[in-house]
C-alpha cells in the first residue's frame, strides 16, 4: 500500500502538520524535507520479511541518499531562511567562541512494548495472582515471570509487558545493534512498562552492563487520562516501583540520577497543553545538559566534533508528540493530541536531530508511524 507524509507550508509561527496514511513496515515514506517513516517493530517481528524491513528502514534512515548541490534551487528567500553567511561560508553565522557540534546529537523517541492490559484489562489481576499472592500464569500471553512488589493491586494502573511484548523489545536492541546503532543515555518513564521496554531492548542491545536507565517522572504520560471518579481525589495515579523496589527486582537503573521532575510536582488534572509544556521543558532541559557535556569534552579533547551522541526516550504513546512538537518549530495540538495517539502502536519511534550547537531548531531524522484505525 503506498504511503506518504505531507508536511504543509508552515506560518506565521513556523508550525508543521502532518498527515499520514496507513503504512507497512517494509513500507516507507519520504517528505519534502527528506523524513523518513517506520514502524520498527509490529507483532509479526520474528519473521524474516520483517526484519528485512527493519534493516531496510534503517539502512535508509542512516544512509540516506545525498543529493548533489548543483541540483538544489537556492532563492533569495531560502538564503534568509538559511541563515547564510557568504564571508564565512557557512550556514551559520559564528555566534560564540563555542565548537560547533557536527555529530548530530539524536534524540530517539520509543513507545513501550504492547501491554498486558491490552488483552484483559486491569481484571488479570485477579486471575493471575492466588490468595497468598503467588503469581499463577495462566495464559501464554502472561509474561513467565513478574516483578514483587509492595501490593500487587498496583498492577491494575501500571502493568507489566506481555511475553510477546518482551520478546519484541530485546528484538529491537537487536535491529539497532545489527546496524551500529549505539546508544548513550537511556531515560524511562517510570511506568514498569517502560522500563521493562528498556530494560529488554538494552540487552538486545548489548548495552546493559554498561547502561543504567535513568528514571524520569517527567516523561510520564498525561496525568488526566488517569481520572476515576470512583477514587476520593478523582484520580487514580499509578504507585509506581520505589529505586529500591526496581534494584531488587534486578532492574539496571541509575541511582544516583537526579529527576528533572518528581512525581509529586506533576498535576493530577493538568490540561493537554500543559501536557505539552511539561514534556517539552523535561525534554529541553536533558537535552540542553548533554549538549553542554559534549561541548565542554570536546574544548578538553576528550571527544571531537564529528562524535555524534544518542539519547534514548522510551515512555509513552503521546511522548513521540508532545517532546518533539515544540523543539522541531510546530504549535502544540491540544485538541488533537487523543486522536494522535491512538494512531501510535507499540515501539513505533520517532528520532529528531541537531547538527550545530548554534541552532536553536531540532529537524525530525523521520516522523512517526501511525496506522489507520480499522
Amino acid at each position: 500500500m503506498a504511503t506518504s507524509v505531507e508536511q504543509v507550508e508552515n506560518d506565521d509561527e513556523s508550525s508543521y502538520d502532518f498527515d499520514v496514511h496507513p503504512i507497512t513496515l517494509s513500507t516507507f515514506a519520504v517528505s519534502s524535507q527528506q523524513s523518513l517513516a517506520a514502524s520498527l517493530v509490529n507483532s509479526e517481528i520474528s519473521s524474516r520479511k520483517v526484519k528485512h524491513g527493519v534493516r531496510s528502514f534503517l539502512q535508509k534512515l542512516f544512509y540516506p541518499m545525498k543529493i548533489p548541490f548543483d541540483n538544489q534551487e537556492m532563492t533569495s528567500t531560502n538564503h534568509e531562511v538559511l541563515n547564510m553567511n557568504y564571508i564565512n561560508e557557512t550556514a551559520y553565522p559564528i555566534v560564540s567562541p563555542l565548537p560547533v557540534t557536527q555529530g548530530p546529537i539524536r534524540l530517539f523517541i520509543l513507545r513501550h512494548a504492547e501491554r498486558l492490559d491490552c488483552y484483559y484489562s486491569s481484571q488479570w489481576v485477579r486471575q493471575a495472582f492466588d490468595k497468598n499472592d503467588k503469581f499463577c500464569r495462566f495464559s501464554p500471553i502472561l509474561p513467565e515471570t513478574i516483578p514483587s512488589r509492595a501490593s500487587i493491586c498496583d498492577f491494575a494502573v501500571d502493568p507489566p509487558l506481555t511475553l510477546q511484548g518482551l520478546k519484541d523489545a530485546y528484538h529491537t536492541g537487536i535491529i539497532l545493534r545489527e546496524k551500529n546503532i549505539d546508544i548513550h543515555y537511556c531515560y524511562s518513564s517510570p511506568s514498569l512498562r517502560c522500563i521493562q521496554t528498556a530494560t529488554k531492548l538494552l540487552e538486545g542491545l548489548h548495552s546493559h552492563h554498561k547502561l543504567k536507565i535513568r528514571i524520569e517522572p517527567g516523561l510520564f504520560e498525561y496525568t488526566t487520562w488517569y481520572a476515576n471518579d470512583e477514587t476520593t481525589d478523582g484520580f487514580e495515579m499509578p504507585r509506581f516501583l520505589t529505586k529500591k523496589e526496581l534494584l531488587e527486582n534486578q532492574y539496571s537503573i541509575d541511582k544516583n540520577y537526579h529527576e528533572q521532575m518528581s512525581i509529586s510536582e506533576i498535576s493530577r488534572s493538568e490540561s493537554e497543553s500543559d501536557y505539552y509544556e511539561r514534556s517539552h521543558r523535561v525534554t529541553t532541559a536533558i537535552l540542553k545538559q548533554h549538549e553542554n557535556d559534549l561541548i565542554t569534552q570536546i574544548q578538553q579533547g576528550q571527544t571531537s566534533t564529528q562524535d555524534h551522541l544518542h539519547v534514548l526516550f522510551i515512555a509513552h504513546a503521546p511522548t513521540l508528540e508532545t517532546c518533539t512538537r515544540k523543539l522541531c518549530g510546530g504549535k502544540f495540538r491540544s485538541d488533537r493530541l487523543s486522536s494522535i495517539c491512538r494512531h501510535i502502536d507499540f515501539l513505533s519511534m520517532t528520532v529528531i536531530e541537531k547538527k550545530d550547537n548554534n541552532c536553536d531548531r531540532w529537524m525530525f531524522r523521520r516522523s512517526s508511524i501511525f496506522k489507520e484505525n480499522t
